[in-house]
């Protein structure tokens, strides 16, 4: 019984230590019951400029739509096994535990400069921007809704209307357990090359964190000047993916940095960012694909451009706002039981809001493919 014991406060301790990792990993943390993190105090360091931060998460933000769109496209064909958000929502979170789990390259300037490495520009570019961007909650959330609705272009001849929830609970599992195994799968590549990677320079840092704030200005800049200029080609459709992206990103990282303290063990920030996130995109999925009353034959919007601009609402700022890369993370730093509680909840409410908006209109009126 004492050995017994004592292998039990040991993998507690295990566990406490982890959650204290990715609590500090996450630049907005999470309200968690562990006690190692509620006790520890943060170091007496100046916060960085918010300006850098913002302009950091602008550069991940129009990579990361760029990446998730890019991957969607790639993936989507006839005969795909698996296709299309899922694959970014793996790179993603390969890509965040890849940095959740990457310490010595950021040692210099945590010892001099920042209290953590969640709170690095540059690290929070990529974490909170380009993963929490390339990633997306709602598109996940639709694709059940879509599945389980059949109301996909390619509709098919399920035996019966009870195999729609079968599917809704397919596209679940994939989802949660392909991101999580990404998120492992990077920390791991990341365990083997972490004492090969060179540590990060004061100044090296500075130079770096400039050259991110000009491309994430440069680039958007570029975009709202062809989005003004050009008025015809389909990839005029991945401007306005660009051009919204940033601001569901830059809000995404408010919500969870004045939300996800509030509630011990359920990290409030990020599940109003996908809830929010999930109710916006059935607006704008209805908006695009519903049915005209007027003329049930036509979508509600017939314009292209206007089209456009809706799915860069859709795949750009919804995209942005939601996160699945974050949402793993919190799974892992919460223990077993609040863990559960905590993806349950999140799931079941984005799915029941597309239910609701979505499939009533669909029911009682109907969706059509977009007409872009």
């Amino acid at each position: 019984m004492p050995r017994s014991a004592e292998i039990r406060r040991t993998e507690t301790r295990l566990r406490e230590l982890e959650a204290e990792s990715l609590h500090e990993a996450l630049p907005e943390g999470f309200n968690t019951s562990q006690e190692s993190i509620k006790t520890k105090l943060p170091k007496h360091i100046l916060p960085p400029p918010a300006v850098s931060t913002l302009l950091n998460i602008v550069n991940g933000a129009v990579w990361g739509v760029l990446a998730r769109k890019g991957l969607m496209v790639l993936t989507t064909y006839d005969g795909t096994f698996l296709g299309g958000v899922i694959w970014a929502n793996f790179a993603a979170c390969v890509v965040m535990g890849m940095f959740v789990a990457l310490d010595r390259v950021w040692s210099r300037l945590t010892e001099h400069a920042f209290a953590n490495k969640g709170v690095i520009p540059i690290y929070v570019g990529v974490t909170t921007g380009f993963c929490g961007t390339c990633s997306s909650f709602s598109t996940f959330i639709l694709e059940c809704f879509n599945k389980a609705a059949n109301t996909l272009p390619q509709q098919y001849n399920y035996p019966t209307a009870g195999y729609g929830v079968m599917e809704a609970l397919a596209v679940a599992i994939a989802h949660v357990s392909v991101s999580a195994s990404g998120f492992h799968l990077g920390k791991h590549l990341m365990e083997y090359l972490d004492g090969r990677v060179p540590v990060l320079s004061l100044k090296a840092f500075n130079t770096l964190n400039l050259l991110s704030c000009v491309i994430g200005i440069a680039a958007y800049i570029v975009v709202i000047v062809l989005i003004c200029t050009q008025n015809y080609g389909s990839w005029r459709l991945w401007l306005f993916l660009v051009l919204f992206a940033p601001w569901g990103a830059i809000l995404r990282y408010y919500l969870l940095k004045f939300l996800n303290s509030k509630v011990p063990n359920f990290p409030m920030g990020t599940f109003a960012a996908n809830t929010i996130g999930c109710l916006l995109l059935a607006v704008f999925t209805l908006i695009a694909r519903g049915r005209s009353l007027g003329d049930r034959s036509v979508q509600i919007v017939t314009n292209v451009v206007g089209c456009h601009v809706l799915m860069g609402l859709d795949d750009g700022f919804c995209g942005a706002l939601t996160t699945v890369s974050t949402f793993v993370v919190e799974l892992f730093g919460l223990s077993t039981l609040y863990s559960y509680v905590y993806g349950t909840v999140s799931v079941a409410v984005g799915f029941c809001i597309m239910v609701l908006l979505l499939g009533s209109y669909n029911w009682a009126v109907g969706l059509l493919p977009a007409v872009c």
